[in-house]
């Protein structure tokens, strides 16, 4: 990697812009009384039909202790990785602990079972071919739009590791990049393709000049190679994580020389930093982290916690989806 740019002044985080910004959109949701299943301030598992090659699909909900069905808010999505659930991912992202601010409307889809019986996504080798895992998600978004007072410009999906890859693919959808306005991926696998070594075609909507991308990933990983190659499940290759965030760089319009880098908490947890224009394309490289969500309070994850507020993965994502809007 050439470079990467210093992480650009903190974006006004979702926290205060779900009441500090002006929102002009609304969703059919909004006017309509919370869901009868639903507890304001606690999770809950529910389910969809769906035509994504299995039905139904599951996925884990929280809506905010102090939501009002009149006001548009933000939406996270958040996608487990292989072999985890929509729970843990809850756990793991802490999207809905109150603690970090947020005040929108946090979802964690579920995956399908391989016949291998672990839950992943479209994308890891072993997920099973008759699954189509962006209609689940598209047909998720049009059922939580309808049923809650969302701002359809505030949208976002981030995941972890087989999760974090599957938001790459959203990335190159052409429909799921007119739904969803930045996306997200911490320690993410970018399976290549066993019979050309390539990803899969990316193709987002045509009418997305530039789509904000950020990922997080650490120098230690053994799970997901931050250079790429054979992974430790012997099941696929993947992309090495520079030539992923300079392949978005360069597919938003960007140039090497835009590259700028950056560090964070000195000393042997150091985190370095590569931004490329206005922010567009982000990466944070840890580089005494493995294959972790990394973050301050410890998780059922991370081997190791980050003592540097500014390097808390949940903090970070948050602050960078403030800053973009459909």
């Amino acid at each position: 990697m050439k470079s990467l740019l210093s992480p650009p002044a903190l974006l006004l985080s979702l926290a205060i812009g779900t009441t500090g910004l002006a929102t002009s959109q609304q969703s059919s949701g909004c006017g309509k009384p919370v869901p009868s299943v639903i507890e304001l301030g606690k999770p809950k598992n529910l389910t969809i039909a769906s035509d994504s090659g299995v039905t139904p699909r599951k996925y884990r909900i929280h809506v905010p202790e102090y939501y009002d069905p009149n006001v548009p808010v933000p939406l996270i999505l958040s996608f487990h990785g292989r072999s985890k659930d929509m729970k843990f991912q809850d756990e793991l992202s802490q999207f809905s602990n109150a603690s970090y601010g947020f005040e929108g409307i946090a979802v964690y889809p579920e995956g399908v079972p391989s016949p291998k019986g672990t839950k992943q996504w479209q994308g890891d080798p072993d997920a099973p071919t008759t699954i189509n895992d962006i209609t689940f998600t598209l047909e998720l978004l049009d059922h939580l739009l309808s049923r809650y007072c969302i701002d359809p410009s505030l949208i976002y999906a981030s995941g972890k590791s087989n999760g974090g890859g599957f938001t790459g693919l959203l990335a190159c959808d052409p429909l799921a990049t007119t739904r969803i306005a930045a996306f997200a991926a911490v320690s993410g696998a970018f399976y290549l393709d066993p019979s050309t070594q390539q990803l899969p075609p990316c193709t987002p909507s045509p009418n997305r000049p530039k789509i904000p991308i950020l990922e997080l990933h650490g120098a230690k990983d053994t799970t997901i190679h931050y250079l790429g190659g054979p992974n430790d499940r012997s099941n696929g290759d993947t992309l090495d994580i520079p030539a992923w965030v300079d392949g978005w760089a360069a597919r938003n319009g960007l140039e090497a020389s835009e590259n700028v880098t950056g560090t964070l908490c000195e000393g042997k947890k150091e985190v370095t930093t590569h931004t490329w224009g206005d922010g567009v394309v982000v990466h944070y490289l840890y580089g005494n982290m493995y294959h972790d969500w990394p973050s301050r309070w410890g998780d059922g994850d991370s081997r190791t916690l980050t003592t540097c507020v500014g390097a808390d993965a949940t903090r970070v994502l948050l602050e960078w989806f403030g800053g973009w809007r459909l």
